[in-house]
């Protein structure tokens, strides 16, 4: 479900900075997802251990400093499979207490993920920035969405003080807090139907899928033991007719296209780039509207790609293309029709 990634290498940092930076850095009180600038800090805590133990095991202690020096007591665990066989540094779930937030940027958010890039070197930094990315471009298409914020991290192993590595990373907001600031709650169900959803809204979420050419999701149901859905949660509240979806976890997408990425075999493709549509065969009346959407909002899509100027001219022509593919097909009448009405579960 939830799954992690490791640091850059800090000599390719001040040019990613300067392009995804646009007003500067945050100051200790504002919250933290009112901003886009990147925020400033080094976790502290053993690192080492953490990474070798069981993902979901008890939490350890370590804390945040922000920039301006302050320190922020913490404790944190990790969580994450698939990544962790490729990646040495796991994704952490932080928690802070309420008094030790207050006053802080990470008030109000007593709960958070933070998701951390897979290796040392330069050719990772475009994958923390891609995935970030997917996340706001969700955002851009429909709510509920994830809130995110970027975060240029100093790691300090307190069991390893000489092997600081400093590179890019990503808060995300916990599901419950995003829950409740739509008015919801987060569904503690094991399967579901797909009548109990909002069609016009898995229409939206399965053609955001496709887009970022994502296949690492389920609607209906997760592994064994896990609560519904696989790399989805289920909101819902007293009085709605039909429950609605939350993605997160897009380190599998085409568009991010990372190296450890591998599709399922079932669905009998070769690369993660290529797209495979996911959606229901009931909601392909939704369609027509979800790509009125998509085709609104394209420019601004587009547009969080060229600001957030990845770090080579090549990954953003890359990235502009994959969406621009996406694009033409959604607009070709034979290509929608043979590669998504007729692609419908």
């Amino acid at each position: 479900m939830w799954t992690s990634h490791r640091c850059l290498s800090i000599w390719v940092l001040p040019l990613i900075l300067a392009t995804v930076s646009w007003g500067g850095f945050a100051s200790a009180a504002e919250p933290l997802f009112a901003s886009d600038d990147v925020l400033h800090l080094t976790i502290h805590g053993p690192l080492t251990s953490l990474a070798r133990g069981t993902p979901g095991s008890t939490d350890v202690r370590g804390s945040i400093e922000m920039a301006d020096g302050r320190m922020i007591p913490m404790t944190f665990s990790r969580y994450g499979l698939s990544r962790l066989r490729e990646c040495g540094l796991p994704c952490f779930k932080i928690t802070i207490e309420e008094d030790d937030a207050r006053g802080t940027v990470f008030e109000g958010q007593p709960t958070l993920r933070l998701v951390t890039p897979c290796q040392h070197g330069s050719s990772y930094d475009r994958y923390i920035l891609l995935e970030y990315l997917v996340y706001k471009s969700f955002a851009v298409i429909t709510e509920p969405a994830l809130q995110t914020r970027l975060v240029s991290c100093r790691f300090h192993d307190s069991e390893r003080p000489a092997a600081d590595e400093t590179g890019l990373a990503f808060f995300v907001e916990d599901i419950g807090v995003a829950a409740e600031r739509h008015g919801k709650s987060w569904l503690d169900t094991r399967s579901q139907r797909v009548a109990d959803l909002d069609p016009a809204q898995l229409a939206l979420l399965a053609l955001f899928q496709f887009m970022v050419g994502n296949t690492d999701w389920s609607a209906l149901s997760s592994s064994a033991g896990q609560p519904c859905c696989h790399n989805m949660a289920v909101l819902g509240a007293e009085g709605d007719k039909h429950n609605t979806l939350l993605p997160f976890d897009f380190d599998q997408a085409g568009l991010v296209d990372a190296p450890y990425a591998a599709p399922d075999e079932r669905l009998k493709i070769q690369r993660v780039t290529q797209r495979v549509y996911r959606g229901y065969c009931s909601h392909n009346d939704e369609l027509s509207a979800a790509i009125g959407v998509f085709n609104e909002k394209r420019q601004e899509i587009e547009d969080l790609l060229n600001e957030n100027a990845l770090p080579n001219p090549q990954a953003r022509k890359r990235a502009l293309k994959y969406i621009d593919g996406f694009y033409d097909t959604i607009n070709n009448a034979r290509k929608l029709e043979s590669r998504i009405v007729n692609k419908c579960r």
